[in-house]
């Protein structure tokens, strides 16, 4: 009995050591940053703000394909308590070679439109970040989502399925296990298509939909879809980059208006380490006589791993209602491990 039981515990322990040999090892990176913002004729209180984040990543084989995972964890720069770490986001894929890539995610912004919602060159954050403006679009958000993605001669096709979320919002994950609750009543589509036609070009389009079918529409009383689309072209030459992007978003849960946006950029590295951009942004609401426009100068040095950037940015008309303004200046410091 004595010689059974030395035979299973020498089996077991050979299985566990091919197991810890296979076993996918996880690789770590994250960033701490610390912030001063200012607004024009607002109250900040104590200007000054920090945010850490911590991003685990590993890959391992099957059946011939790599599995690939990724989560980070940001703190919320311990706005409520000393234990508000979360997962901010997280993904996993499935690469199968010349196939593509089939993944499920919450939030990391893997697939479809929200690849390509704002490519403008920028020296550090996009323009309408902080000012309360919108670059028009619709889609899920990437989170809680199906996707798909492949390149073949250059270009890269990339798809986003939403099975539901949140009415009116981009919310809607769930744990293991869990669903988003019966009131998640939007789902549907979204895709982009991206490539570098030319030498220095670089282009894409995108287009998507979302359906609320308790939504009524403004005639008929019958649902209407959300629709949304974008295209971008940009060029760099030597160390200067230009682009224009324009979208469009209409109908749906966001209700009787539309929103047609242009956005133009251009950015300018001084040497390997210094970089500067400008870009605005239109936004022409379908109900309304004002446009929303947001203007940005941006600007990065990097040394190391270590980054000082700013942004100046303004919105006026936001909303496309008259008068409504918000200026805001940030200055970034940034160390990456």
């Amino acid at each position: 009995m004595n010689n059974f039981k030395k035979i299973g515990l020498t089996a077991l322990a050979g299985s566990l050591a091919v197991v810890s040999a296979n076993a996918v090892e996880l690789s770590v990176s994250g960033k701490t940053e610390v912030t001063y913002v200012s607004k024009k004729d607002g109250a900040v209180g104590n200007p000054f703000g920090m945010g850490n984040s911590i991003t685990f990543s590993g890959s391992g084989d099957v059946n011939g394909m790599t599995a690939t995972y990724t989560a980070a964890i940001n703190d919320s720069g311990q706005a409520n308590s000393n234990t508000s770490e979360v997962f901010g986001s997280s993904s996993l894929m499935l690469d199968m070679g010349d196939m593509g890539t089939v993944g499920f995610d919450q939030g990391v912004g893997e697939f479809g439109v929200s690849t390509i919602d704002d490519k403008m060159p920028y020296a550090y954050e996009e323009i309408w970040t902080y000012v309360g403006t919108s670059n028009g679009l619709r889609a899920a958000g990437g989170t809680n989502v199906l996707g798909y993605k492949n390149t073949v001669m250059g270009y890269t096709f990339s798809l986003e399925l939403d099975p539901g979320h949140t009415n009116n919002s981009t919310s809607g994950a769930s744990g293991d296990g869990g669903s988003t609750g019966s009131n998640n009543a939007d789902s549907g589509y979204n895709f982009a298509i991206t490539g570098s036609p030319y030498e220095g070009f670089n282009a894409g389009i995108g287009y998507g939909v979302e359906e609320d079918p308790t939504q009524a529409a403004n005639v008929g009383n019958q649902p209407e879809d959300d629709t949304f689309s974008t295209g971008f072209v940009t060029y760099a030459y030597g160390a200067a980059t230009v682009g224009y992007q324009h979208s469009f978003g209409g109908g749906g849960t966001v209700g009787q208006t539309s929103n047609e946006v242009d956005i133009y950029g251009v950015s300018y590295s001084v040497n390997e380490n210094f970089a500067v951009s400008y870009n605005e942004m239109t936004n022409e609401y379908g109900l309304s006589s004002n446009t929303e426009k947001t203007t940005g100068l941006g600007a990065s040095y990097t040394l190391g791993s270590a980054s000082l950037r700013v942004l100046a940015s303004s919105g006026a008309d936001i909303g496309g209602v008259t008068n409504v303004k918000e200026d805001h200046v940030e200055i970034s410091l940034m160390l990456a491990f």
